[in-house]
Parts: C-alpha cells; sequence; structure tokens
C-alpha cells in the first residue's frame, strides 16, 4: 500500500483511527507510568530494609561485645538504650522487638537482653534474604522475572478496557438496547446486575493481587491465590445466567473467609529469665516457670528447714 492510499484510508477512517491513536497513547502511558512506580516501590522497599538493617546492626554490636550483661557499665548501658530507641525508627520493626524494647527501657534488666540480641538477629536474618532478594529482582532478574516484570505494566491497561466494557453494558442495559433473550423481566434484571457485580467485584480482587506492590508477609502468597480463584469463579457466568446471583453469593462468601487467613495471632506471654521468683503468688503453676541462679542457688539447709516448719503445720 501507498502512501496516498494509506492518507485515504485514514481520511476515509478517521474516527476509528482517532480511537486507536488515542488507544495506543493511553496504553503507552498506563505503561511507561506503572513500570516506573513499580521498579520506585522496589527501590522503597530496598532502602527501608537497609535502613533497618543499619539499626539492628547498631544495636547489636553491643550486646555481642559484653558476653555478660550483667557488668554493663553506666555509659555502656546509655549507649546501648540509645541504640535500642533508635531501633523503634526502623521502618520494619516488628511489634515483638518493639515490645521487648520497651520492657527493657521500663526496668533496665539485664536478663532481657539475650533474648533480645535473638530477636535482632533473628529479624536481621530475615531482612537481609529479603534485601537479597529484591537486589537480584532489580540488578540480576532472572528470565521469568524479567517476563513477568515485563508483564505486570499492561494489566492497568486490560483492568481499564474491561472496566470500560462493564460500563457500557451498564449504560447499554439503562438504555434498553441491551435486554437479552430472557425479556425485560425482574428475574432477568437480577440475573444481570448479579453478573455485573460478580464482574467488578473479581476486577477489585484481581487487581491488587496481580499488581502487588505491597511488601510479603505471612500468607501473602496464599491471599493471592484466593483472590485468583474468587475472581476466576466469574467465568462460571458463561455456563448459564441463571446461576449469577449464586455465583455472585457464592464469591462474596469465600471473600469474607478470606479473613481467617488475616487474623493476628496474639502474642504469647514469654517468661523472661529473672522476673517470676519474687514475691510470687501461691498459684500450682508458678514452679513451671524457669528458676533464676538465685533461686536455685538456696542451700539445702534452708530447704530442710522450709520442709520441716511444712510438716510442723500440718
Amino acid at each position: 500500500m501507498s502512501l496516498s492510499e494509506w492518507m485515504n484510508w485514514l481520511q476515509q477512517h478517521a474516527a476509528l483511527s482517532l480511537t486507536a491513536v488515542l488507544v495506543l497513547v493511553t496504553f503507552l502511558a498506563l505503561y511507561g507510568v506503572t513500570s516506573w512506580r513499580t521498579r520506585t516501590g522496589l527501590r522503597s522497599r530496598l532502602e527501608h530494609l537497609e535502613k533497618s538493617l543499619k539499626l539492628y546492626a547498631a544495636a547489636s554490636a553491643p550486646l555481642l561485645n559484653n558476653n555478660t550483661y550483667g557488668t554493663l557499665m553506666p555509659e555502656q548501658e546509655n549507649e546501648l538504650i540509645d541504640r535500642l530507641l533508635a531501633c523503634q525508627a526502623a521502618p520494619y520493626a516488628s511489634p515483638d522487638l518493639l515490645g521487648q524494647i520497651g520492657a527493657y527501657k521500663e526496668d533496665h534488666d539485664h536478663a532481657r537482653l539475650p533474648l533480645l540480641l535473638r530477636t535482632l538477629e533473628r529479624e536481621g536474618e530475615r531482612f537481609l534474604e529479603e534485601r537479597d532478594k529484591l537486589l537480584k529482582w532489580l540488578e540480576q532478574p532472572s528470565w521469568g522475572i524479567r517476563f513477568w516484570l515485563g508483564l505486570q505494566p499492561a494489566f492497568p491497561f486490560l483492568f481499564a478496557a474491561a472496566l470500560f466494557i462493564l460500563v457500557y453494558q451498564l449504560l447499554l442495559r439503562w438504555s434498553g438496547a441491551g435486554i437479552s433473550f430472557l425479556g425485560s423481566n425482574s428475574l432477568d434484571t437480577v440475573y444481570f446486575y448479579s453478573r455485573f457485580g460478580s464482574a467488578l467485584f473479581a476486577l477489585l480482587l484481581l487487581y491488587p493481587a496481580l499488581m502487588g506492590g505491597f511488601r510479603p508477609g505471612e500468607g501473602s502468597i496464599l491471599l493471592r491465590l484466593w483472590a485468583i480463584f474468587i475472581a476466576a469463579m466469574y467465568l462460571l457466568h458463561f455456563i448459564s445466567p441463571v446461576i449469577a446471583p449464586y455465583i455472585a453469593a457464592a464469591q462474596v462468601l469465600l471473600f469474607l473467609g478470606g479473613f481467617l487467613f488475616t487474623r493476628s495471632k496474639p502474642r504469647k506471654a514469654r517468661p523472661f529469665v529473672g522476673h517470676y521468683q519474687t514475691n510470687l503468688p501461691s498459684d500450682p503453676t508458678i514452679s513451671a516457670l524457669p528458676m533464676t541462679e538465685e533461686s536455685s542457688a538456696t542451700s539445702p539447709a534452708e530447704n530442710t528447714d522450709s520442709n520441716i516448719g511444712n510438716d510442723k503445720d500440718r
């Protein structure tokens, strides 16, 4: 086709050509913005991890240098408290670590420090693994990751197109041009709006599941698969429009069931060594708690005297 023939075709189909240009520009704009935001989000997470690791390392150094925590000098303890308080500003500090830091700040009990050090080391190792993964994604992506990072920015355009089609169908319905073969009775209205709500609900679930953007946590993969499964139930509408209300109701029930996966487990009370042996109430479960060196160092004579006194009371 020559250039003149091409220009003539564009003039004859001006509306179609303008629509194609607008669609192409919209696709490229959404693709570029989404790709930039994805990489910016990954680099922001990487910066937060590095900041958290630096604060954790600064707080762990005094604990590693002092094997016997009971011999900390006042200057060393003040420095340790300052570094622990700085950990509270870590972007990814866990509630467990914050609770331990707050407890040590209140009573300055050195018996808490070994557990505090283990918590810092455990969370630091987890941050290192996450940082290495992000660096691999950004600098040395594998073939699958490279393909996914290239495909993911196209999803916003596809979701926008799907939303446009849903709104177009709704407008046709309101204008009376989209009445199905079932007629315009009340049942057809229920079927149509059930299918429309199911499609909209599927898009709202599928978009964050595919786009991500959130820091992965415990059960995040399961939640993504659960959202994709609920969204995929929309395909059942192609079987028959009669089952549309049941599919929509099943999607809502499955979505409510997803809250079971996001329940936050309460932090179990863990005894710290040396905290539950003084001024204890008379509770038979206290004997199961760990004993400190002071309590275990009680002389046999004192134990014998206490046993004799108990026998006399009986």
